[in-house]
């Protein structure tokens, strides 16, 4: 066996595959997921009414995912959005309850319907918010265009150029023709 070759095949391979996997590390957070769009799901909310998201959509959607901790933050960020936009685009927020144990889920539903008047999907499992790839402990907010694909993302509490990057990632979304 000719050990000079596979050294020299094993280059070919790996120069190209490096390259692309530096392309796809260093890209911006513009779109975050431009491989596979969402998956369709469904939720229920604290009131018990189911709540289905799929794609393509009539909008654009803002989608929060946050776990208790988290959740304090999403005021801060959906106070100036629905100001900005007002229903230019679709809000729905997800509560990531996995850590909840199932004795304690009524008395949690029922807090959620205390705090919250609008609607909140609540995943008791967490399969749905582990598709998103969350920050836990922070807000989280994707930006989803028509089609389904993330557009943008933030995390943390809402700061100014926090929002500026929410309103581009949005504003691009919504100049986006559907397909």
């Amino acid at each position: 066996m000719n050990h000079s070759i596979l050294p020299l095949n094993l280059k070919r391979l790996l120069i190209p595959g490096l390259a692309l996997l530096s392309a796809v590390c260093t890209m911006s957070g513009a779109q975050t997921n431009s491989i596979a769009a969402l998956a369709p799901f469904e939720l229920r909310d604290q009131y018990n009414c189911p709540h289905r998201i799929s794609f393509p959509a009539a909008g654009v959607t803002l989608m929060t995912v946050a776990d208790r901790k988290g959740s304090e933050q999403i005021d801060g960020w959906v106070g100036p959005l629905k100001e900005h936009y007002g229903g230019r685009i679709a809000i729905e927020g997800i509560a990531d309850l996995s850590a909840v144990p199932c004795l304690l889920r009524s008395m949690v539903r029922e807090q959620f319907k205390k705090r919250r008047a609008y609607p909140v999907m609540l995943d008791w499992e967490g399969p749905v918010v582990r598709r998103f790839n969350y920050r836990k402990d922070e807000a989280n907010l994707f930006v989803v265009d028509r089609e389904g694909y993330i557009a943008g993302r933030v995390a943390g509490a809402a700061t100014d150029g926090g929002l500026k990057t929410l309103f581009a990632a949005i504003d691009g979304a919504l100049s986006k023709p559907s397909r």
